[in-house]
Order: C-alpha cells, then sequence, then structure tokens
C-alpha cells in the first residue's frame, strides 16, 4: 500500500498542471488577438484618413479641368468616376448651406456644419464628411461656393471587419479552451472524489474483515467469560453483603464483559454488508418506536412526514436509535423531524449541545473515531453505512437550537 501512494499523489497534480496549461493558453490567446485588433483599428484610422485626402485630391482635381461652374452632371461625372475608391457624395453648396448642384445621397442634412479647427473630417453615421475650400477659378461673378463630401471609408471598413472577425474566432477559440479546462477540471475533481471514495471503501473492507475476525474470535470466550462471571456475582450476592469488596469486583468483571459484548455487536453490525430488505414503512411510526427506547426527553414533528415510504424498517430504526441516543447524550432535550423535500425522506435529529467542529464533521463518520469516554466508535459509522445502502446521505450541520443537527436523506426506491 505505501509504494502505491506515491503515484496516487502525482497524479492529480498533473491533471491540474494540464487544467492551468489549458487555461493560461486561452487567455493568452485572447490577449493576443485583442492587442492585434487594437493595433488593426489603429492602422485602420489611419488608412481612412489616407483614402479620404486620396479622394479629396482626385475631387478637387476633376473640378479644376471643369471650364465653368460644375453642375449636377458634372458631379455626378466625378461621384462614378470614384465610388469604388467610396466616394458617397458630392455637393456644390453657397451660403448659407444652399445646394445648388448635388450627386449621390447624403447622410444627414447639416451641411452648414464645419468639422472643428483640430479635425479635418467630421464623422456622419459610416462615413466621413469633408468640406473643399472654394477654387479660385469657380469664383465667377462673385459666388464662391464649397464643396461637400461624403467618403466612406471602404478600405479602412474592411480591415476592422477582418480585425473582428478574427477577434471573433479568438474569443470562440479561447472559450472553447476554457471550456476544455472547465471540463478536465470537473472531471479531476470527481476522479479524485471518486478516487477517494474507492480508497475508503478499500480501508473499510480491510477493516471489516479484520473486525469481523476478531468479534468472531472474542464472542464465544466472552460469552463464557460473561456467563461464569454472573454466576460468581449471583453466588457473592447472596453470600456477601452489599459493598463487600469482592462482589464489587465480581460486578465489576459482569459489567466490562457486557461492554466487550457490545463492542462485538457493533462490530458484527459494521461488517454485515448484505442487501438490504426494502418495503413499504410508516417512517413517522419508525422514529416514535425508536425514540420511544431511548430514555431522554424526545420532541418529535412528523406533520410533513409521508404515510409511507420504502425502507428497511429494522436497520433504518437502528439508525435513529443510534442518532437519538448520541443526541440525548450530548444534550437533552432533543428534537426529530421527519418530513419530505425534494422527492426524499429527511430525518433530522437535533440536540442542545456544543455541537460538532466543523474540522471533525468528517471524522465523527469514520470507524473508531469518538469523543465519548466510553463508545466504540461504531455508531455513527453503521447508521452512515445503512443510509448509503438505501442509496441516501447522512450528514451532520449546526442546529439553529445551537447544538448539532443530523440529517439522514433517503430517496425513493
Amino acid at each position: 500500500m505505501l509504494r502505491a501512494m506515491p503515484p496516487s499523489r502525482v497524479k492529480p497534480l498533473a491533471g491540474w498542471s494540464v487544467v492551468a496549461a489549458f487555461v493560461l493558453i486561452g487567455v493568452a490567446l485572447f490577449a493576443t488577438v485583442w492587442s492585434t485588433r487594437s493595433s488593426v483599428v489603429d492602422a485602420s484610422t489611419a488608412v481612412r484618413d489616407g483614402q479620404a485626402l486620396a479622394i479629396e485630391r482626385a475631387v478637387r482635381a476633376g473640378l479644376a479641368d471643369l471650364d465653368a461652374v460644375p453642375s449636377s452632371e458634372d458631379l455626378q461625372a466625378i461621384l462614378d468616376q470614384h465610388d469604388d475608391e467610396g466616394l458617397r457624395y458630392v455637393a456644390m453648396i453657397e451660403n448659407p448651406g444652399l445646394i445648388v448642384a448635388s450627386a449621390g445621397t447624403p447622410i444627414g442634412s447639416a451641411f452648414d456644419e464645419r468639422p472643428g479647427p483640430s479635425k479635418r473630417f467630421q464623422e456622419v453615421g459610416d462615413r466621413l464628411r469633408m468640406t473643399l475650400r472654394p477654387l479660385r477659378r469657380m469664383k465667377a461673378g462673385g459666388r464662391t461656393p464649397r464643396y461637400i463630401l461624403e467618403i466612406e471609408p471602404v478600405q479602412a471598413n474592411a480591415l476592422r471587419e477582418a480585425s473582428t472577425y478574427t477577434l471573433g474566432v479568438g474569443v470562440v477559440a479561447a472559450i472553447s479552451l476554457l471550456g476544455v479546462a472547465i471540463v478536465l477540471v470537473r472531471r479531476e475533481a470527481r476522479r479524485n472524489a471518486d478516487e477517494r471514495e474507492r480508497e475508503r471503501e478499500r480501508r473499510l473492507a480491510h477493516l471489516g474483515e479484520m473486525s469481523a475476525v476478531l468479534a468472531h474470535e472474542i464472542k464465544n470466550p466472552l460469552a463464557s467469560l460473561k456467563g461464569n462471571a454472573q454466576l460468581l456475582a449471583q453466588m457473592l450476592a447472596k453470600t456477601q453483603p452489599e459493598g463487600d469488596k469482592q462482589r464489587a469486583k465480581a460486578d465489576r468483571v459482569v459489567d466490562e464483559a457486557v461492554r466487550l459484548e457490545q463492542l462485538t455487536n457493533d462490530l458484527l453490525h459494521f461488517v454485515r454488508t448484505g442487501a438490504i430488505q426494502r418495503a413499504p414503512t410508516d417512517p413517522a411510526a419508525l422514529v416514535r418506536e425508536a425514540a420511544g427506547s431511548v430514555p431522554g426527553q424526545v420532541e418529535i414533528e412528523s406533520e410533513a412526514a409521508p404515510t409511507t415510504w420504502s425502507l428497511d424498517g429494522a436497520r433504518i430504526r437502528q439508525v435513529i436509535v443510534n442518532l437519538i441516543d448520541n443526541a440525548v447524550a450530548a444534550g437533552p432535550p432533543v428534537a426529530v423531524d421527519v418530513r419530505t423535500a425534494n422527492r426524499q425522506l429527511v430525518i433530522e435529529v437535533a440536540d442542545n449541545g456544543p455541537g460538532v467542529p466543523s474540522e471533525d464533521r468528517e471524522k465523527i463518520f469514520e470507524p473508531f473515531f469518538t469523543g465519548k469516554t466510553h463508545g466504540t466508535g461504531l455508531g455513527l459509522a453503521v447508521a452512515r453505512r445503512v443510509v448509503e445502502l438505501h442509496g441516501g446521505t447522512l450528514s451532520v450541520h449546526s442546529s439553529p437550537r445551537g447544538g448539532a443537527l443530523f440529517r439522514a436523506e433517503i430517496p425513493e426506491s
């Protein structure tokens, strides 16, 4: 067993290393794609401005080639010539915003607005709007027309769309890697839990075999010892007065023999792993019967209890008796609640004792773990095994009353 321990410690470490690697790769991929997109966006802005300036120079050249003030047909010809480059609207206006000739469809109508002193372009929707100063050749007859251009930054938009697509692919890839990491985390956690459960089952199996052999070896000579000790105590009780030392010693032998007998019975109960025999049972009646066999003050709440449930009555009674007995020893009064919740039978036993420290809430269900001066430490281990054989769980929590609350949850068969 000792030689098998190092691999079990290395495997979880290796598994978590793979998970960490997937997470780091996903984060690095997302950061790289995001940084690349930011650079592309900055570059697309420069491309957009360059495209707008190139179209501005081309339009100026086209207007300069005209012999007179351009008409709408002239502006349409210029628009058609530069349509592939992104020119979408050309207009000639006179103050205050009077459109003399135009070509194309504008976005908005505020042609008297100009970019600020620090900007050459005005962003209008998905276009750039720019104003051309009057050309000297066009100032005939005192007219000083201006020209409004609206440009769609085709190349810059293509770059941004490509960067957005790349970002989307990167995000999907990063999310996929993170999803794989989450799956691996859950699988690793489940594998570790299964490994702990298998180790617990192996330990309990070895302990059960040892306990069975020990109990059977002790039971027969213990029965003989107990019988002879009881006979001796009865003889001394007839011949010796009460308080006699020899009589007290004989009674002590009988008491210790009874305690050892209880220990062997607990051991045999613990190793008993046969299949349970479920049958329709009245849970409330079972709880009342179990509580009646334990001396002490027990309050039972059973109004929400089902009329019947599939249980191995004898073995569940053993569980309830054990829980109530422990609760009475911890601090009465004891409250027992029987009800259904989420299609499960819930039996809660609460006491007014000091409670169970959080670090001991799993240990108390381990065999031979006990905080009592007398006891075998097998009662709760047996109780949990019986509940688990029913497909349920047995756990301990803090009680609203201040003590411990043991909760057994048993699903329908």
